[in-house]
């Protein structure tokens, strides 16, 4: 054996009895078909993680296989993930459940989950019908202690044009009018904006990901 070998098996942490782990149906199709969009979405959950208060209880409306809530536990004390689909929640709870993260099946508009520290959606206000908008931006604040933030991300409709069709993004936001909507519930709103997995402040219209940071609810 050589001396790198030597050096590399005695100081890599890999623990021979540990179990696999496969990915849920949702980051499973990532990685089949689109890996690139994997490390996309994965560093918007990175952002919003940044983003939370230390030991903060979080929510987060619209969690899919759960792959990415996983990253939000890191500086959490809880959190809870919320689906209405019952296949990527029941994949969740058998693999990825413990005594800081679960996940529940229901209708995120129509429930009160409680009051967290933050509450975090990622790729859902665009599926959201415009008439339902204020329903929407209501179950956000229901489930929002009065100091909480909440964690907002989107495609840009100025992107639409260079991305794959999606037929289920019904309600393109362009980040001045989700800037201006947030505003309406948030006494402090701050915007950022993502190209692929780079973060940047600059002209919104070039952004291909939006997010929005808001704090003091009104």
């Amino acid at each position: 054996m050589t001396k790198e070998k030597e050096l590399w098996m005695r100081t890599t942490y890999i623990d021979p009895n540990e179990e696999g782990f496969e990915l849920g149906p949702y980051f499973t199709d990532f990685v089949k078909h689109d890996m690139k969009h994997c490390v996309f979405t994965l560093s918007r959950y990175k952002f919003a993680m940044k983003m939370l208060p230390k030991n903060a209880s979080v929510l987060e409306l619209g969690c899919s296989d759960g792959i990415g809530t996983m990253m939000l536990k890191e500086s959490a004390k809880e959190v809870v993930g919320v689906d209405f689909d019952e296949r990527t929640i029941e994949w969740a709870k058998a693999h990825l459940s413990d005594d800081k993260l679960t996940f529940k099946c229901a209708d995120i508009m129509e429930e009160s989950f409680g009051k967290f520290d933050a509450v975090i959606s990622l790729d859902v206000i665009e599926h959201i019908y415009p008439e339902n908008e204020e329903k929407y931006m209501r179950a956000l604040l229901n489930n929002l202690s009065e100091n909480g933030i909440c964690i907002i991300g989107t495609p840009n409709i100025t992107a639409e044009k260079y991305a794959t069709k999606n037929e289920q993004h019904v309600n393109l936001y362009s980040g001045e009018r989700l800037h201006d909507t947030f505003s309406k519930y948030f006494h402090n709103v701050f915007s950022f904006g993502m190209n692929d997995e780079v973060l940047h402040t600059g002209y919104a219209p070039m952004c291909h990901y939006l997010f929005v940071v808001a704090c003091n609810p009104k």
